[in-house]
């Protein structure tokens, strides 16, 4: 029987056994055989319970979560697994066997009508690097880099925060009417969200993605899940809205389509497919923030710091491949960190361009188009040249044109060489095919004043009593009020001031913004508004001269819900900024450079003299959720304040908006808004 009982524990148990010799035959002959049993049953029961002890209680020891994940609720506070994992650069324990591109998703498909789906994703984001160690014959063969998982970028090493080991992220493919599930992993070593850019939010603004605006940060190691329905279509784009996280590469395409019969603009091609989408990117080196260095086609482009020629085979470039005689919709979002407006063109080859922001216009045939930060152009393009390779030309403005920054990716047609680039250099012939031709360029934003003779080519082109840019552009849609519909009107400004400490801020309305303690929209009901909140009226009621000293606070501009409102935006600085709020699509229906500074800072007696010019109030005025304000200029927005809430009110360049250029508008009052329950994070 005792032989049977040590049978039964493990070897090692057995010879850790005080009594392993006790059945010995010498010592059996000087124990009774009770005894001994007796003392062999107890020992046995005590490494039993010991055992089992051992195994209710186990060492306290962090795992990576099996993938794919279950749902995972945030917590408060930092995990309590942190302090046995460093957050901060060892992505090399994660898991990603899972994770990746979306290329057979199954959201990814031809839209049908009354088919929608729910489409579930996970979303890591994590420190990586361009030219890590991963990058093994990455540098020496391109085909290797996608098996590597290798970031090549433009050849310099350089920390990256990437999304699926990607820069940019995975593009994101659905059908208008889906609803998205997206799991959000925060591997950073510091706090993160992720903005959904272009969609409303309308049934569900803590979805929005502005940190402590509509949520809270993401904090390390947490997971957060985003649950929204896309109610729109069009070129549409995710990413971080933390910091300088957009800046190291957190963002990626988002990509709604419709069905065939609800596509306005159908007709007018054959293929619209995501390798056609190119997303740009003005890029800094190390940590150098305000420093631009290069531009990059998705993540790719020529190294600006070597010498070699822009068609040498060592410079690694995006390539878009086409079939001759067929017509592709192709999709350009710019992800501007910088004061870094780009000009998009392709050698030989002129551009329909038929949407912005994701909204279809009237189809404009042009030689090429300019972007500020955020702004998206889709357009059309013939493949109905000699099949050969093409430059796609992007060229950089203001601060990217101090270092003559420009960037290129490959047009390539099949037939042709498929590792071959084009002849010449990226700039080469910038006209086009012909140089005595007038270019056509849409969004242009170098204009003059509206007292200036010289008349732009998008003005000759499109309509000869708009000057400027965007508001030439016309909606497929009609605008939705009626002709004689009274708009509220309100009056803001973005500018700068310097601080007595030498430092700049950034400023709406000559207050720079500070990042309140707790989240506006959950938190509504635990503040009273204006002992929390301030603007220019409250400040001014104060006695505060705000464009005299520095005023900063938690800014908050108080909007009606459900009124037709009317936004005139004046610009202080000789640069053009980006206009960006969140929760709504905007129409621009004025849009001019005045020049002098002392008139905008009175465009409100400007205005009641008639000074500033509005298309007609039944015109089809272009949709935006981004647009350019010239340079001591001015742009008029006009929507209707049909989604409660608080929504983040920005210029979308990276650098300004950390440093207060950033306001946050009210919509409604606080039993307008979508119940959601209050919540402090402690």
């Amino acid at each position: 029987m005792a032989k049977n009982f040590l049978r039964r524990l493990p070897a090692n148990k057995v010879d850790s056994c005080p009594l392993r010799f006790a059945m010995s035959k010498r010592e059996s002959k000087s124990l009774s055989s009770t005894w001994l049993l007796v003392l062999l049953i107890g020992l046995i029961l005590v490494q039993i319970h010991a055992e089992s002890l051992n195994e209710a209680s186990p060492e306290v020891k962090f795992e990576w979560p099996s993938f794919p994940w279950t749902r995972n609720k945030t917590t408060k506070g930092k995990p309590s697994y942190s302090m046995d994992l460093d957050l901060k650069n060892e992505y090399s324990q994660m898991e990603f066997a899972n994770f990746g591109d979306f290329d057979r998703h199954p959201c990814r498909r031809v839209c049908q009508q009354g088919q929608t789906q729910s489409c579930y994703y996970q979303l890591v984001v994590h420190n990586y690097q361009r030219l890590g160690p991963e990058c093994q014959r990455c540098q020496y063969d391109e085909r290797a880099c996608a098996a590597e998982h290798c970031i090549f970028g433009d050849g310099v090493r350089n920390p990256v925060m990437a999304v699926n080991r990607m820069v940019p992220g995975p593009a994101i493919e659905l059908c208008e009417n889906d609803t998205v599930v997206v799991d959000i992993l925060n591997y950073l070593g510091e706090p993160t969200s992720m903005h959904w850019h272009g969609v409303h939010m309308k049934r569900t603004p803590e979805m929005d993605g502005a940190p402590f605006i509509t949520q809270y940060p993401l904090q390390p190691g947490e997971v957060q899940r985003y649950e929204f329905q896309v109610e729109r279509s069009g070129s549409l784009w995710y990413h971080s809205h933390v910091g300088w996280q957009r800046g190291f590469g957190a963002a990626g395409a988002l990509i709604v389509r419709q069905t065939r019969q609800e596509n306005q603009h159908a007709q007018l091609y054959d293929y619209d497919l995501v390798e056609h989408t190119l997303l740009v990117q003005d890029i800094f080196y190390e940590t150098n923030l305000h420093d631009v260095r290069n531009i990059l086609v998705n993540g790719k482009g020529r190294n600006h710091l070597s010498q070699l020629p822009d068609n040498d085979n060592r410079h690694r470039y995006e390539r878009l491949r086409v079939t001759p005689g067929y017509r592709y919709r192709m999709r350009v979002i710019l992800n501007g960190i910088t004061n870094c407006p780009v000009e998009f063109s392709i050698e030989q080859h002129k551009l329909l361009i038929v949407s912005t922001d994701g909204n279809d216009i009237e189809p404009v045939l042009a030689d090429g188009f300019f972007l500020t930060s955020a702004e998206r152009f889709d357009f059309v393009l013939e493949a109905n040249q000699y099949a050969k390779n093409y430059w796609i030309r992007i060229r950089g403005y203001e601060q990217c044109e101090g270092r003559n920054l420009y960037q290129g990716a490959v047009l390539s047609y099949r037939g042709s060489a498929r590792t071959e680039l084009p002849q010449g250099s990226i700039l080469d012939n910038p006209k086009g095919r012909t140089s005595n031709e007038d270019l056509v360029l849409v969004n242009d934003y170098r204009f003059g004043s509206a007292n200036a003779s010289a008349s732009s080519s998008l003005r000759q082109s499109l309509d000869k009593d708009n000057n400027v840019g965007t508001v030439a552009l016309r909606s497929l849609d009609p605008v939705p009020w009626s002709r004689y519909t009274k708009f509220l009107t309100y009056y803001s400004s973005f500018g700068s001031q310097l601080a007595q400490n030498g430092e700049m801020h950034f400023q709406i309305d000559d207050i720079s913004y500070n990042m309140p303690a707790i989240s506006l929209l959950q938190g509504r009901h635990l503040y009273q508004d204006d002992g929390y909140f301030c603007n220019k009226s409250s400040l001014a009621a104060e006695g505060r001269r705000c464009e005299r000293e520095l005023c900063e606070c938690v800014h908050v501009i108080r909007m009606p819900a459900y009124r037709p409102v009317e936004m005139v935006v004046a610009n202080y600085m000789e640069s053009t900024h980006p206009f960006h709020f969140h929760g709504y699509t905007f129409r621009l229906i004025g849009q001019a450079a005045l020049g002098n500074l002392n008139d905008l800072r009175n465009i409100r007696e400007l205005d009641r003299r008639g000074r500033l010019a509005r298309l007609p109030d039944d015109s089809a005025a272009v949709a935006k959720d981004t647009v350019q304000i010239p340079g001591l200029g001015y742009i008029i927005v006009r929507f209707l304040s049909n989604n409660p809430g608080f929504w983040l009110y920005h210029c979308h360049i990276e650098a300004h908006a950390v440093q207060g250029m950033v306001a946050v508008l009210k919509i409604g009052e606080d039993h307008q808004m979508k119940t959601i329950p209050a919540r402090v994070r402690c």
